[in-house]
C-alpha cells in the first residue's frame, strides 16, 4: 500500500522517473491501447496519453488510483483514460492493450505477486506482438564488506544493561534488509543470477549457484543484491552500488558472522527467492575454504528461520489442509454475505454486533471492519 505521498517519491526519483518517460514515449504509439498496472494516481497513464495513446486502462488494488481521475481531468485526458480499482487478475477489458506498463517491483523485482501479475496480463491483456515496460530485470549480487549495516542490525540487541537478549541474534541476521552501499564496499565481482524476462513469461522463482572471487583483502558481512532493469530497446537503468538515490536501493543479505577474507580467495555461494503465498522466502548459503590457520566456514540461511513464515503458517498453505474458520472468519464470511445490495452498512454493523459479540464488542468495531470489506469489495 502507497500513499499520494510515496508515489511522489516515485515521480521525483531522478533514476527511474525519467528513464520511464522516455520508455513510454517511445513504446507508445499513435492510437494505441495501454494498460497502466499498478497505475497508483496514474502518471504512467497521463504520459502514455501524451505519446499518442487512444485508450488506457489505469490499474491498482489501491484507492489511489481514484485521484487519478483529477489529473486526468486538469491534462484533459478524462475520456482517454479508465481508473479501475482492483487485481488486474480479475479485470476484463474490452480490448487488449498495444503496451502493458508496469513498476510493480519493491527493491527488487521478486516482490510478491508482481511476477505472477505480469505474467497473467501478458496472456490475457496484450495483444499478440505487443510491446511490454519493463521488457527485463537481471539480478546481481557480490560480497560486501558493511560493518555499519552489521552492527546496525544487531547492536540492539546486545546493548541492554541487565538482560541478555542475544538470542535474537541468528534471527535478525536471517532476515533480509534493504539497505544502500557504496562502491568500494564489495569484497568481489557482481555476477548475474536472475533475469526476468517478461514478453516470453518471467520465471517468479529464482537461483543459482555462484563462485565469487575476491578482489581485495577484509571482511564480508553478507550479500548486496541489486537489479537493472530494460524498459525499452535501449533504454533502462540500474540501481547497483553508487548510483543515486532511489526508491529502490540495494538488499542487504547478513552472514551469520562477519568472514575475514583476502584477496584472490574463492567463496561458494547459492541464492533463492521463492514464492509462498503471497511473500517471497529468500534463502543465502556461504562456503568459504580454510586458509591460514582459519577454519573452513559454511552458512546456510534463509528468511524462514528470521520468523518471515511460521511452521503453523505453512501447514495452513499447504494442499492437504482443512481449513476451519476461527469466529473472526465467521465474521467476515457473514459481512460479505450481508452486503446483499439492500443494507445499508450501519445495520449491517448493528446485526453483526449481535450475531459476533467475541469478535466485535462494539458496534463501531462492526462498522469499521465492514467499511473495509465495502471499500474492497463493493462496486
Amino acid at each position: 500500500m502507497y500513499s499520494l505521498d510515496e508515489f511522489g517519491e516515485m515521480v521525483g526519483d531522478s533514476l527511474r522517473f525519467p528513464a520511464y518517460r522516455e520508455a513510454i514515449a517511445r513504446a507508445v504509439k499513435p492510437g494505441d491501447s495501454v494498460v497502466d498496472i499498478g497505475s497508483g494516481p496514474g502518471v504512467f497513464a497521463l504520459l502514455a496519453c501524451k505519446a499518442g495513446a487512444k485508450k488506457v486502462y489505469a490499474i491498482d488494488t489501491e484507492s489511489v488510483v481514484e485521484f487519478g481521475r483529477q489529473f486526468a481531468a486538469t491534462n484533459g485526458l478524462t475520456g482517454r483514460i479508465e481508473f479501475l480499482r482492483g487485481d488486474s487478475r480479475q479485470i476484463l477489458l474490452p480490448e487488449r492493450a498495444n503496451v502493458i506498463v508496469s513498476d510493480i517491483r519493491g527493491a527488487l523485482p521478486l516482490f510478491g505477486q508482481g511476477i505472477h501479475t505480469l505474467n497473467d496480463a501478458r496472456k490475457k491483456l496484450l495483444t499478440e506482438n505487443g510491446r511490454m515496460i519493463p521488457e527485463r530485470d537481471t539480478l546481481f549480487a557480490a560480497l560486501v564488506e558493511a560493518p555499519e549495516n552489521y552492527e546496525r542490525i544487531i547492536a540492539p540487541w546486545k546493548s541492554v544493561p541487565g538482560l541478555n537478549l542475544e538470542a535474537a541474534v541468528p534471527v535478525v541476521l536471517n532476515t533480509m534488509y534493504k539497505r544502500q552501499c557504496k562502491p568500494e564496499q564489495l569484497l568481489s565481482d557482481a555476477q548475474a543470477w536472475h533475469v526476468l524476462d517478461y514478453p516470453n513469461g518471467a520465471d517468479p522463482r529464482a537461483g543459482a549457484k555462484l563462485r565469487f572471487h575476491t578482489n581485495r583483502s577484509g571482511t564480508a558481512h553478507g550479500f548486496t543484491v541489486w537489479f537493472a532493469t530494460k524498459l525499452y530497446e535501449d533504454i533502462g537503468f540500474c540501481t547497483e552500488p553508487g548510483t543515486k538515490d532511489s526508491v529502490y536501493g540495494q538488499v542487504f543479505l547478513p552472514l551469520l558472522q562477519p568472514v575475514a577474507v583476502s584477496a584472490g580467495e574463492e567463496i561458494q555461494a547459492e541464492l533463492h527467492a521463492d514464492l509462498v503465498g503471497t511473500d517471497y522466502v529468500w534463502r543465502w548459503d556461504f562456503e568459504i575454504a580454510p586458509r591460514n590457520g582459519r577454519e573452513p566456514l559454511k552458512f546456510r540461511q534463509s528468511t524462514f528461520q528470521g520468523g518471515g513464515l511460521s511452521p503453523a503458517s505453512l501447514r495452513k498453505r499447504s494442499a492437504e489442509f482443512v481449513p476451519v474458520l476461527s469466529e473472526a472468519g465467521l465474521a467476515e464470511r457473514w459481512l460479505l454475505i450481508a452486503m446483499d445490495g439492500m443494507t445499508p452498512l450501519e445495520q449491517i454493523a448493528v446485526k453483526a454486533t449481535e450475531n459476533f459479540p467475541h469478535t466485535f464488542s462494539r458496534v463501531e468495531d462492526a462498522f469499521r471492519k465492514a467499511g473495509e470489506i465495502s471499500d474492497r469489495y463493493s462496486r
